[in-house]
């Protein structure tokens, strides 16, 4: 097959496609530089990653 046999193929496959795509949102893992912790977020597909936020070192009312 060539290339252009492939292409429209894939074209074509993806026309015939009825169940449409559902992008689900993301989970990020990120350690703490200060205590090591592992901490983690969800975030929505197209959203702004959050800046990160430690949930031992950042508590209210803890000394740093």
């Amino acid at each position: 097959m060539t290339k252009a046999e492939l292409r429209a193929l894939a074209e074509q496959a993806a026309a015939a496609v009825t169940k449409p795509i559902v992008k689900l949102p993301t989970k990020l893992v990120r350690t703490c530089g200060r205590c090591g912790e592992a901490s983690h977020v969800m975030v929505e597909p197209g959203a702004a990653t959050p800046p990160f936020k430690c949930k031992v070192c950042d508590r209210p009312g803890q000394k740093k």
